[in-house]
């Protein structure tokens, strides 16, 4: 599953990512562009925006209701249903896939006490940016299950 989020749910945007769904965002992306996006990449719209929801281009697309990120991820998850959890396998800031980090490798890219307790780690070459499965991955895993 593929989507493309509106300027008003970028958070939501990251939190999907962490889940690992293949999620562009761009605040400066216009209307016109999400939906050339969305179209040409098969995509599913998430907005906020009436405006855009109601255009003829957009009939695949999301209305998001809630202004709170956890209940947007709870819709979003309701409607899709995914049946694997995919989490970690997206960079939250860019999108990018995450390669398997090696443990030796992530010993100065994460702090000591994640280093100490975690025990898989993942990279984003793009960001440069190491993940790895803390809290805030369970903490989404229960809003999955919801």
């Amino acid at each position: 599953m593929k989507f493309i989020a509106d300027v008003m749910l970028g958070k939501l945007a990251k939190r999907l990512r962490l889940l690992g769904f293949d999620v562009l965002y761009d605040p400066a992306c216009e209307d016109n562009e999400v939906l050339h996006l969305a179209l040409n990449q098969d995509r599913v719209i998430l907005t906020r925006d009436t405006g855009l929801a109601s255009r003829p281009l957009a009939h695949n697309h999301i209305m998001i209701v809630s202004d709170l990120v956890d209940e947007q991820l709870h819709q979003v998850l309701e409607a899709f249903s995914p049946r694997d959890d995919g989490s970690l396998t997206r960079c939250s800031v860019c999108n990018e896939p995450l390669s398997v980090l090696d443990r030796r490798d992530a010993r100065d890219l994460v702090p000591d006490h994640v280093y100490a307790t975690a025990t898989g780690f993942w990279y984003c070459a793009r960001c440069e940016k190491a993940y790895w499965k803390g809290s805030h991955v369970n903490n989404m895993a229960g809003i999955r299950k919801k």
